[in-house]
């Protein structure tokens, strides 16, 4: 058998119900020779049943323990054999049925590309779900919600793969910032769209932020160049702070702080840090919106003074960021 043009990589945890929805979608969908690849990361709830009975096609891996969505989906990345990996989470999929050949024909096309993120529209961005609401155009980023992305396998020969010990959340800039270190471009490509169900089963706000926040400080430890490891880890602590503080947990922040204080020897022992250009980048792209895939390479020409004080010297492609950004 030939290997599959794509893999599709969901990792699950006690959402069968939302699951079977999302594994059906993915056979409907139009387009080259694909393979599914499941990691029911430890489920109660009859998932790894459920897949085997109506979805014998898929290749379903179980953890009879705990390891969280980074460790589950790593397992998929290493499994793979398609050239190009969908990523969805259990309860998010395509609203059309060629996405998935949309976006393996722009790859094939378009070799520095090494992730596209789609939009995602659901009950998490009730704005969007109307045509009129929806965001348009496309501009490079420097993240993607694991519900909806597409990620070029051989690039993560450069990258690696995801920092196991995050083991949820803030795993996608940290591998984002890789993608530019290694010369790939990341694009937000708001014609591909993906619902998100956005079930509530296993999801908790306060502990989400959490582990975001802890572990965007440690990215910081393990990809800045040495002399912006402390300011850019400081600044991150200070945003994630002030954000806590808007949401009313501002007092609950010392367990970031202490868990940073834990988490730091891995975070060292993990380190491989990027060039200061490709955080540039990375930093910019979060500022000013650039489609143009030669314009954004500039960025990492800029003095840090025009990027962090977004200065009026950006390159003229660029627009300033909006706030319907995602």
């Amino acid at each position: 058998m030939s290997a599959p043009v794509v893999t599709y990589m969901i990792a699950t945890r006690n959402r069968v119900g939302e699951l079977e929805k999302t594994l059906a979608s993915c056979f409907e969908q139009e387009g080259p020779a694909a393979e599914v690849v499941v990691v029911d990361d430890a489920s109660t709830d009859g998932t790894a049943d459920m897949v085997r009975s109506k979805f014998p096609r898929v290749d379903l891996i179980r953890h009879e323990r705990n390891k969280g969505s980074i460790a589950s989906r790593n397992v998929i990345l290493q499994r793979a054999r398609g050239k190009y990996v969908i990523g969805l989470d259990d309860d998010s999929r395509f609203t059309e049925p060629d996405g998935c050949r949309r976006v393996v024909e722009r790859m094939e096309t378009e070799p520095d590309l090494g992730i596209i993120s789609f939009q995602v529209v659901g009950p998490e961005h009730p704005e969007r779900m109307t045509p009129e609401g929806r965001l348009v155009g496309e501009w490079h980023t420097a993240s993607f919600a694991a519900c909806g992305v597409a990620i070029r396998r051989s690039m993560l020969e450069k990258t690696g793969l995801l920092p196991e010990y995050f083991y949820h959340a803030y795993e996608e800039p940290d591998l984002c910032l890789r993608a530019w270190d290694a010369g790939y471009q990341v694009l937000q490509w708001n014609d591909v769209v993906v619902y998100h169900e956005f079930s509530g089963l296993n999801r908790n706000e306060q502990r989400t932020h959490r582990r975001h926040a802890r572990n965007e400080a440690c990215s910081g430890v393990m990809r800045a160049p040495w002399p912006l490891v402390v300011p850019l880890v400081v600044a991150r602590l200070a945003g994630q702070f002030r954000y806590a503080i808007k949401r009313g947990w501002g007092w609950r922040e010392p367990r970031v702080w202490a868990e940073v204080a834990v988490y730091l020897p891995r975070a060292l022992r993990y380190r491989r840090p990027v060039s200061a250009r490709a955080l540039k980048i990375a930093l910019a792209v979060n500022r000013w919106k650039v489609a143009d895939p030669e314009a954004v390479w500039a960025f990492g020409d800029l003095p840090w003074r025009v990027i962090l004080t977004k200065s009026e010297e950006a390159p003229t492609a660029a627009a300033p960021m909006s706030g319907d950004a995602p």
